[in-house]
């Protein structure tokens, strides 16, 4: 059965020209969880021709209330595999790429240089902030969203004098584990399957060059009260399209900031001192046998530690020990963190 676009080509913003240009159009989609679960289904539905599709991470039974593609029998597969099969179910002619590894500064500008825009599905600054830079050197446009328990953002970015980037809002990146993600604030499934939503409908006006595509706009969305808010983000004045003033290069991590691991045992027999860095609450529900210091006693006194040892830290994604050790390192203390986090090791 060929997939049936009659019902959209009926809009006089689409019709036959908009379905052609929507066939030849390359979308990348940076996280395919609760953001990038219904960004993939309306694309994929729409008839865009090719979905690139980035994630290195495997399905977890915490992720099926916010990632309705996947099924519980699934848990344990890569995500991309899944994904291209899910896409594949809604429609056939679709040509997926599938890229399973992390983005990182080595790849991110080749990729996102590959294809006509790239969605931010992801979960962290880092990962955000990385896509923007790669995006503005790029001269691509890219379409981002942040949700935080009940309530987010959307931002667009285009190569052009009426669309900020994320730097000329917030110059430095937050580090993660300042403010929490999914898998550590908590959250309830509809509200990034909104906001995924919601990244959909921008890219297909991106891709169908139709108006409304939040030029020089912050939207705000809080689900409590259904509220929100649009405010003014304009370009900066010293960046000229599609130029930018300040992103010259992509940052490049630490190589040997994150370690892979099979068991704490193997930290210990290096020498490396573990240090968990979860709350309280998190510890008393699933003790990992290291010695804790929340992450925010240990930001803010490092002299906790002891003195002359490399310290391998510890949460429970590795998102938050990331940040940790790359704010230790600036002030000459060999830390480094734990790759997947406790999650890698079955905690």
């Amino acid at each position: 059965m060929q997939p049936d676009y009659s019902r959209q080509q009926l809009l006089k913003e689409i019709g036959a020209k908009g379905q052609a240009a929507l066939a030849r159009a390359r979308v990348l989609v940076v996280g395919l969880g609760g953001l990038g679960s219904p960004v993939l289904q309306y694309l994929a539905g729409a008839g865009v021709g090719c979905l690139g599709l980035v994630d290195a991470d495997s399905l977890d039974a915490s992720n099926l209330h916010r990632q309705p593609i996947y099924a519980l029998s699934d848990v344990g597969r890569p995500k991309v595999d899944l994904a291209r099969a899910a896409v594949g179910a809604i429609n056939p002619s679709v040509r997926v790429e599938t890229h399973g590894a992390r983005l990182d500064a080595d790849n991110a500008l080749e990729l996102i240089r590959s294809y006509d825009i790239v969605v931010d599905c992801s979960d962290n600054f880092r990962t955000k902030y990385l896509i923007n830079d790669a995006a503005v050197l790029a001269h691509k446009p890219a379409v981002f969203a942040s949700v935080y328990q009940y309530e987010g953002q959307l931002q667009v970015y285009k190569p052009d004098p009426k669309h900020a980037c994320l730097r000329c809002l917030w110059p430095d990146a937050v580090a993660d584990g300042v403010v929490g993600n999914c898998a550590e604030a908590g959250v309830l499934g509809p509200v990034p399957g909104a906001f995924g939503t919601l990244q959909a409908m921008l890219s297909l006006k991106i891709l169908l060059q139709m108006s409304g595509q939040l030029e020089d706009e912050l939207l705000l969305l809080d689900f409590t009260n259904f509220s929100s808010l649009k405010l003014k983000a304009p370009r900066r004045a010293e960046c000229v399209a599609p130029a930018c003033a300040h992103i010259r290069e992509l940052t490049r991590e630490d190589a040997d900031i994150e370690m892979v691991l099979g068991s704490l045992a193997a930290a210990a027999e290096r020498g490396l001192e573990v240090i968990d860095i979860r709350t309280a609450e998190e510890v008393a529900a699933r003790p990992a046998g290291a010695r804790h210091i929340p992450m925010a006693d240990l930001l803010a006194n490092p002299g906790l530690l002891e003195p002359a040892r490399d310290v391998l830290l510890v949460c429970a994604t590795g998102r938050r020990s990331l940040a940790a050790a790359q704010q230790l390192r600036k002030r000459g203390i060999a830390a480094h963190s734990l790759s997947g986090g406790l999650q890698s090791l079955g905690h």
